[in-house]
């Protein structure tokens, strides 16, 4: 029996093949021989259709769902399908559904995550993904100190993109309305500019380093205090409903896979984090999702940035009979119109 070892598939057999994947996504019935002859026209017989399926399901890239059904695509089979739509096409500029006109109108941060997942899902028509940027990404704009008692202050750090940091900080000493006031005039004098994640990491320090004033201390001691604790990307995801319109997902396994992901939102946090470290379009097909909860799904994804920096992620979740060749080029242009407003935003 031959395996992928042995060769790379010859041009019949890749065309056949790419077309019978089609075929799959388009209709979600299994291809029998006959048919997809007359259907796409092939210069063979049934029979050598039969034969050629039964070398593609021996190398791995069909499966036959019951003995006397037609083939199906494997994961390996999808695999070669999106690998050859990537050669394809060296950019994704062509009919794609995005309303960057609606995007660019969003002038609250929060908003525009609901938008762009919301459009994808509506484009798409299965589940828009999004993992938002870490607030740590933000380039302050304003800083404001809000007593709310005595000992406890609110710290409001606002960022160019309008982002808004915040936390509560209690302090050891009484501090009064101007000292307060003058406090945040010296941590805006000094802070904004800079990203959060820089003021946590080095300007609080260089600051202290240079000044020994002990009312600026205790200002840098207040903007210290308000990063304890974590602050990690959300996760927002929109059309699971979507999802459930598809045959194919409402079955035992693949439902479970979708109540796994509805109810425990760190597994696919996890996955979109990880595609955060990769540049470009990224398919991950059924069982190369490494997570035990996740089954019978595909998710394409692209980061997307505020410069040249990695902030996020967006994508879609669907089944692994999706429409990649829909679904790729809406990914990628998608991001990048979310990282040209998010640059621009923050400028």
């Amino acid at each position: 029996m031959e395996t992928l070892k042995d060769r790379l598939l010859d041009e019949r057999e890749s065309a056949i093949l790419t077309a019978l994947v089609y075929d799959y996504i388009e209709t979600g019935k299994p291809v029998g021989s006959r048919s997809f002859v007359q259907k796409y026209q092939f210069s063979i017989s049934p029979a050598t259709m039969r034969n050629v399926m039964a070398d593609l399901e021996q190398l791995g890239y069909l499966q036959q769902p019951h003995s006397s059904a037609g083939r199906i695509p494997t994961d390996m089979g999808y695999r070669y399908y999106v690998d050859s739509l990537l050669e394809k096409y060296s950019s994704f500029d062509g009919d794609v559904q995005v309303k960057e006109d609606v995007l660019s109108k969003e002038v609250q941060f929060e908003k525009l995550f609901d938008s762009v997942t919301r459009m994808l899902s509506s484009a798409s028509r299965y589940a828009g993904v999004m993992l938002t940027p870490s607030p740590y990404f933000a380039v302050v704009k304003r800083i404001e100190l809000v007593p709310l008692d005595s000992r406890d202050v609110l710290v409001i750090m606002v960022g160019r993109t309008g982002m808004v940091f915040t936390r509560k900080v209690r302090i050891s000493a009484t501090l009064t309305y101007d000292s307060l006031y003058e406090f945040s005039k010296y941590l805006n004098s000094e802070l904004c500019g800079y990203a959060l994640q820089e003021i946590k990491e080095t300007v609080i320090k260089e600051l202290r380093s240079a000044q020994m004033q002990s009312s600026n201390n205790m200002a840098l001691d207040i903007a210290e205090l308000s990063f304890v604790g974590e602050t990690d990307s959300m996760l927002r995801i929109d059309g699971i409903e979507n999802l459930l319109k598809i045959p194919e997902m409402v079955e035992k396994e693949h439902l479970d896979s979708l109540l796994h992901i509805i109810e425990e939102k760190n597994i696919l946090k996890d996955i979109l984090g990880l595609a955060m470290q990769l540049d470009g379009i990224q398919t991950m097909i059924g069982n190369e999702i490494e997570s035990v909860y996740v089954r019978g799904c595909s998710i394409v994804t692209t980061p997307y940035k505020i410069g040249n920096k990695n902030v996020g992620v967006i994508g879609v979740l669907g089944p692994t009979r999706m429409d990649y060749e829909k679904v790729v080029p809406l990914v990628d242009y998608t991001g990048r119109v979310v990282s040209d407003l998010l640059t621009n935003m923050s400028k």
